[in-house]
Parts: C-alpha cells; sequence; structure tokens
C-alpha cells in the first residue's frame, strides 16, 4: 500500500471520530458550531444479545457497552435515515458497508467478567467506548480503532488483546488493564493505558508507542520499533 494511502485512510479515521464527538456533544450540550441538539434526530432499534461483533468496510461506529443491546443512528433532521447493513447469526453481529455521515452506537450488554468479548474489523475505522470490567478482544485488518473512555469515568479491563495487521492503527486514552496482549504486523499503535503487564510482538516495519508497564515482555523483528515511556 502506497504511503499516500496510508495517510489517507489515517484522515478518514480522524475525521470519523471527530464526527462522532461533535455529535455527542450536540446531542449533551446542546448547540455545537452553529448546530443545535434539535437538529440531530436518533434512529434506535434493539438487538438480541452477542458476543462477537464483525464490521466490514464502515466508518462512523462507534461501540460502547451498556444495559442493553442496540443499534442506534444519529443524523440531521432533515436528512433520510442512514440505512444500515446488520444482521445477527448466533452470537455475531455483522455490520458492512457503512459509510454515511451519519453516527451509528452499537451497544454491547453488561455481562458476567468471564464471558469473551471479540470485535473484528476489515478495512473500517471506529471508536470504543465505556467498556468496563471484563475481557475484550480486537482483530484489526486494514483498520483503526480509537479507544477511549468518558473523562472521570477510567473503567478497566482484566484482559485486553489486540492483533494488527495490514497498516492498521490502535490507539488508546488513559484507562486500567490488567493484562495487555498485543500483535502488530505492519501496524502501529499508541497505547497511553495504565497496565499490569505488556506482551506480545512486533513485524514487519511495525511501531508503538507505550506508557511504562509493571512488567514488558515484547519481541520485535529488525524493521520493528518499540518506544517505552512514563507519560
Amino acid at each position: 500500500m502506497k504511503t499516500s494511502k496510508i495517510i489517507f485512510i489515517t484522515l478518514l479515521g480522524t475525521i470519523a471520530f471527530l464526527i462522532l464527538a461533535a455529535m455527542i456533544d450536540i446531542r449533551i450540550n446542546g448547540r455545537k458550531g452553529g448546530i443545535n441538539r434539535d437538529d440531530i434526530r436518533v434512529h434506535k432499534n434493539t438487538l438480541h444479545t452477542f458476543r462477537v461483533l464483525y464490521i466490514n468496510n464502515s466508518r462512523n461506529i462507534t461501540v460502547i457497552q451498556n444495559d442493553s443491546s442496540f443499534i442506534e443512528v444519529a443524523y440531521l433532521k432533515d436528512s433520510i435515515v442512514p440505512k444500515v447493513n446488520y444482521s445477527i447469526k448466533g452470537d455475531t453481529m455483522m455490520v458492512s458497508d457503512y459509510k454515511n455521515i451519519g453516527s451509528v452506537t452499537i451497544s454491547f450488554p453488561s455481562d458476567s467478567p468471564e464471558l469473551f468479548k471479540r470485535i473484528l474489523l476489515k478495512k473500517s475505522d471506529m471508536s470504543i467506548r465505556n467498556v468496563r470490567s471484563g475481557k475484550l478482544s480486537l482483530n484489526l485488518d486494514q483498520s483503526t480503532v480509537w479507544m477511549n473512555q468518558f473523562e472521570g469515568e477510567k473503567y478497566s479491563l482484566s484482559i485486553l488483546d489486540v492483533v494488527a495487521k495490514n497498516h492498521s492503527h490502535f490507539n488508546t486514552d488513559d484507562f486500567k488493564v490488567d493484562s495487555l496482549g498485543i500483535v502488530l504486523q505492519n501496524s502501529k499503535s499508541d497505547i497511553r493505558v495504565y497496565a499490569k503487564k505488556i506482551s506480545g510482538s512486533l513485524s514487519d516495519s511495525s511501531r508503538i508507542y507505550a506508557r511504562q508497564p509493571l512488567e514488558i515482555s515484547l519481541k520485535k523483528d529488525a524493521t520493528s520499533k518499540i518506544s517505552v515511556n512514563d507519560y
């Protein structure tokens, strides 16, 4: 993949994140940049419980943990409700080919910490917010994930496992993780979590920037780089 295309994909992820943040701020605080929350409409559907989320060729997606399973689309009142192609088969929810401006929020419920939740992305950009204690597995292929917690609500995870390949990007703000496992293949990650343990590997010109954990075990090839700081 050419450098220009990598930059373009990264910009798309950044733009999507900013749009999502703006829409959330509008819905909570009202006017933002000349737009009033009364100009925003929300279409919401209840979902069957799922354990695995697969997102393909999509953007403007936010995943949260809540008391129930639902999918919600926020859009301007004068526009048509954006169509979201999704389905649930067994314990897996699939979303594909969503690239509208209207933001989509997908909620999965607060289950027993023993239940392992998985999110798989292919050519997609998304953000993850407010994940409570438990286990989460992420698999990124040509994708970008921003994992953020609302200020003042620094939830923690017992286990966070990440596999990122093919020019993927995985970035977080500061929250607590007992054990972080990360495998990067031609991908980058900026993780600011407070981790007790970080382990994994880097290959094919990968990069990782991490906060110093209590214990670290990372392997890399000659083309990759590991940067650990106390920030």
